[in-house]
């Protein structure tokens, strides 16, 4: 019988982003369908391509082993 684990992927805050809607705190938020920055203020969802000049090196070691070619 084969088990197959299943990696859970914790909410990060995602430092020095603000929402653009309500400048509320993103994180990143990743299922097995994709990664997005979701705001905990209003709870609207944004792809991190939209801030790919803001993104840091926490977003790297957040998802450094992790393929994103479903962004």
């Amino acid at each position: 019988m084969a088990f197959f684990s299943r990696l859970r992927f914790e909410p990060t805050t995602a430092k020095k982003l603000v929402c653009p809607t309500c400048n509320g705190p993103l994180t990143y938020d990743r299922t097995c369908l994709a990664v997005m920055l979701t705001c905990q203020g209003c709870g609207a969802s944004f792809d991190p391509a939209r801030f790919v000049a803001e993104l840091d090196e926490d977003f790297d070691e957040a998802y450094a082993n992790v393929p994103l070619n479903r962004m």
